[in-house]
């Protein structure tokens, strides 16, 4: 069968390329199976930290070195950074309270790991000096971060807290020593009725090397429902010259309170106490201020009716 001219000018041509590809490969193969030196840089990876310490901060994360190979090997390198982990608990001297790879240990372990039969050379890094810093605990308080309302005519009893109120954080010491307290999420409850205890996390700590075994903690308030009282209580006075008589207008005084409802009835007069104070008189205006200086703990937002007591003094 006759072959075009066509037909064979597109048969030469990629005769041509055919070979060109070959010797192409033949080159690539000659010239990456020759042994060069070259540098490689390797990324650190600390691992199996000892017991109660943690990484420092001036510790490097990757080093060079120098290494001979073919070009196979090091387009490898190239395109896949290689990683060394570094056991730390391997180097950790318990009495110095450090952890060092001298030059050997650490050519050592890079050519195991990159699986490199040859000699390591030009280390970025003659000895690995791994800073580690020890774990120190301290207890912060809890800060509550809440908003609460009440049903009408209930209020709290007692202040919110947090069980428990403070926890152990453990870390660098530098760190710790920046820590004041660690706030609750925030917990939002409303027309509250009845007591108060809720389980609430707390807020993550600010830096990642500091940890607490606490996660959240129960916040607890006492509600109770209460009712306004009113009650006439006697003044009594203090300091007044015995060769003088004193005439106090008026000589009871009308307070109001609220009270939780169980109480109520449990609350009377003999519970509180107002005193009057001679010597703490206003002369100007010739009046006597009255304090209260004895309530039960129960009663919320005592309020006396009358301010100012006048007197009259006899001799």
């Amino acid at each position: 069968m006759a072959v075009s001219k066509k037909s064979f000018r597109s048969i030469k041509i990629n005769m041509f390329f055919f070979f060109l590809l070959l010797a192409i490969i033949f080159w690539a193969l000659t010239k990456f199976s020759k042994e060069n030196s070259a540098k490689i840089e390797a990324n650190l990876v600390y691992t199996n930290l000892p017991e109660n310490y943690l990484l420092g901060d001036e510790n490097i994360n990757a080093l060079t070195f120098d290494i001979t190979s073919n070009g196979f090997d090091f387009l490898i390198y190239k395109m896949k950074q290689p990683t060394v982990t570094v056991d730390v608990s391997k180097y950790f001297n318990d009495t110095n309270k450090n952890a060092i790879l001298p030059n050997e240990n650490l050519k050592e372990e890079i050519a195991e790991q990159i699986n490199y039969s040859g000699a390591i050379r030009n280390l970025s890094k003659t000895e690995l000096n791994i800073d580690l810093q020890g774990v120190q605990s301290k207890k912060i308080p809890v800060i509550v971060n809440a908003v609460i309302t009440y049903k009408q005519g209930f209020k709290k009893v007692d202040s919110l807290v947090a069980i428990p109120d403070s926890i152990s954080v453990a870390g660098p010491k530098k760190l710790l020593d920046s820590l004041t307290g660690i706030a609750t999420k925030e917990l939002v409850l409303q027309n509250v009725g009845k007591d108060i205890s809720s389980k609430i996390s707390l807020e993550g700590l600010p830096y990642t090397e500091l940890f607490s075994k606490t996660k959240q903690v129960t916040v607890k308030q006492t509600v109770k429902e209460f009712a306004q009282k009113k009650l006439v209580l006697p003044i009594k006075l203090i300091n007044v010259p015995t060769e003088s008589t004193l005439k106090i207008i008026p000589e009871r005084l009308e307070i109001t309170f609220i009270v939780p409802i169980e109480k109520f009835s449990a609350i009377s007069a003999q519970d509180f106490e107002i005193v009057c104070d001679y010597k703490e008189r206003n002369s100007e205006e010739n009046f006597l201020t009255p304090t209260l200086t004895k309530a039960p703990k129960e009663a919320k937002n005592i309020e006396m009716l009358t301010k100012k007591i006048d007197f009259l003094i006899f001799k």
